[in-house]
């Protein structure tokens, strides 16, 4: 009898560690529990219920990785998750941000990781702090939006198709294709060339005419040709192409403000036009080891204001080095020198936030991090650690009145 008690409170005892056990699972889920929204553009601050939240995490949706929806995290600054969010949008994925200096609160995003072909764009407002959605309503076919990372008074964008067919008008005895790009603010638009097609660089709106840089090929013979850039008059639906001298290397157009025009060389000079397209050849590295990257593309560098951006180059021997590309007289190169930054990490400039001036990297070496940059000393704000820097697109700062 006595040993039937026994059992029958052992019993009990389990089933009152089970119940507390799932009382406590229950409740830890409960707080990491991700709250749901429908649509980026429904997405803002007022969802935020915790003040312990000092800045966002956006993860966007990812078919590569089976993740078909956006994560956002907020976090503390040691990195502590406060809350969760996921965005159901079928239309937003994974984003690249552009900044141009002379539009500082829009920052226009182009979305990559699934190919598909759509018109339209997303901005997102950093004054009001919201997404927006921008449909292409003025071409007779769907053409798609590359990228819309460029410089210029206009808007303009890589197309993934021709705008006139619809098509890539594949050739396949050369693998040479056509695409469009594109003037949204005009609505005007230019099919490239075979064998011309454009790189993933910025595109300069510069004196009434648009320069690309041109994605080189190797041609049937093995020989890399068509290198440099292109320059379109989109009023007489011309172009005409410019090397420089330089024997088919690549150029990657980097920026424009109203007198110039700058092309960067995988050599490390840069090409700077005047506003009637004279040329002059400047060394901003001079006072550098040579380095194997002289434009790291889609990471490299951000504008700061209309003659100055935050650059980084990079070199097996050297590793990263962070500096000031100023765009004067005579361009020059200033490195930075701040103990933050490791020659042996790499780096991932995001962009400027002129409402909090902080300026955001993604730092990936032994640790994962996002380093809070104050603008103008670009002294180290705040070193929160993160997951997965790879799949993280946008770091916003949450406003203390939120």
């Amino acid at each position: 009898m006595k040993r039937k008690k026994l059992n029958f409170l052992w019993i009990i005892s389990i089933l009152l560690i089970l119940v507390v056990s799932l009382l406590i699972f229950q409740k830890g889920s409960s707080q990491t529990e991700k709250i749901k929204v429908e649509g980026i553009e429904n997405f803002d601050l007022s969802l935020l219920t915790d003040v312990e939240s000092e800045y966002l995490l956006f993860y966007p949706a990812d078919p590569r990785i089976e993740q078909k929806n956006t994560f956002i995290k907020t976090v503390n600054e040691t990195g502590k998750v406060i809350e969760e969010f996921e965005v159901i949008d079928s239309d937003f994925r994974r984003m690249f941000i552009h900044q141009k200096p002379n539009d500082v609160d829009n920052l226009y995003i182009s979305l990559f990781g699934e190919n598909r072909i759509e018109n339209y764009y997303y901005l997102f407002d950093l004054a009001h702090l919201k997404f927006n959605k921008v449909n292409l309503s003025y071409f007779g076919y769907d053409v798609g939006v590359n990228h819309i990372e460029h410089f210029g008074e206009d808007v303009l964008f890589e197309t993934i198709v021709s705008h006139k067919t619809g098509d890539q008008n594949y050739k396949p005895e050369t693998s040479e294709f056509n695409v469009s790009i594109s003037n949204s603010t005009t609505e005007k638009s230019f099919e490239t060339e075979y064998g011309f097609s454009p790189k993933w660089a910025p595109l300069l709106d510069f004196q009434g005419k648009i320069i690309y840089g041109i994605a080189g090929r190797v041609n049937n013979d093995g020989n890399y040709n068509n290198a440099g850039v292109g320059i379109i008059d989109l009023k007489k639906d011309q172009v005409v192409y410019e090397d420089f001298d330089q024997n088919n290397m690549d150029l990657f157009p980097i920026y424009s403000n109203n007198d110039n025009a700058f092309i960067m060389g995988e050599n490390g000079d840069l090409y700077v036009y005047d506003k009637n397209f004279s040329y002059q050849v400047t060394k901003p590295f001079k006072d550098l080891p040579p380095q194997d990257n002289y434009y790291i593309e889609g990471e490299g560098y951000i504008l700061l204001e209309e003659d100055k951006a935050l650059y980084g180059v990079f070199s097996e021997d050297e590793g990263f080095t962070l500096g000031l590309l100023k765009f004067e007289t005579v361009p020059s190169f200033q490195p930075l020198d701040k103990e933050y930054i490791k020659d042996s990490h790499n780096y991932k400039i995001l962009y400027h936030n002129p409402e909090v001036d902080e300026i955001y990297l993604l730092e990936v070496g032994d640790e994962e991090n996002l380093l809070v940059i104050e603008n103008g000393t670009f002294n180290l704000k705040s070193k929160i650690p993160v997951e997965s820097s790879h799949l993280l697109d946008f770091v916003l700062k949450v406003p203390k009145h939120h």
